[in-house]
């Protein structure tokens, strides 16, 4: 009896196939602006912040907007990683290219108040929030995509992480 149902068990191990991939995005709004676009004091400490808090996170890419205050985010943490600032410019664009050439890298986006919890939404996921307040910086949210297939069905799963980094915004 126990050899038949080790055989049955082998047997369904060997004829399900299970194929993963998992895509990591670590998304934020720019850090702390002045009235123009560009960064405060306070919001270069933050972007020095973020690279060290993602700077071990095994990054494979960074897309900034082409605005001055979100390429200025993301340039410390590009610095140290000697990574190119990959510029985009609608959350659409972005999503089919990470879906088109990223699958299963960890990648980090510099956006907006209005386009994270959009690019969120788009990628699946329910955003923790429609709208980041104009006076909140300190949002870092990760979103991880799996992607699986078993025996010829593939099924697309998204879930979100708020975390928060630098000083405490409101």
């Amino acid at each position: 009896m126990k050899t038949i149902c080790f055989a049955l068990l082998l047997l369904a191990t060997v004829t399900s196939c299970r194929v993963a991939q998992t895509t990591r995005i670590f998304i934020v709004r720019h850090a702390d602006r002045q009235v123009t676009d560009d960064l405060n004091p306070e919001g270069v400490i933050r972007a020095d912040e973020l690279k060290r808090v993602l700077g071990n996170a095994g990054i494979d890419s960074i897309f900034s907007t082409d605005f001055v205050r979100t390429t200025k985010t993301v340039q410390p943490i590009a610095g140290q990683l000697h990574l190119p600032i990959i510029k985009y410019s609608t959350n659409p664009e972005l999503l089919n290219r990470i879906l088109k050439n990223s699958k299963g890298k960890t990648l980090l986006v510099a956006g907006h108040s209005n386009t994270v919890p959009e690019l969120v939404q788009q990628c699946g996921c329910t955003p923790p929030f429609p709208v980041i307040p104009d006076t909140q910086f300190d949002n870092l949210f990760l979103v991880i995509l799996q992607k699986e297939k078993i025996n010829n069905q593939t099924t697309t799963s998204c879930k979100v992480l708020r975390l928060r980094y630098g000083a405490v915004t409101n």
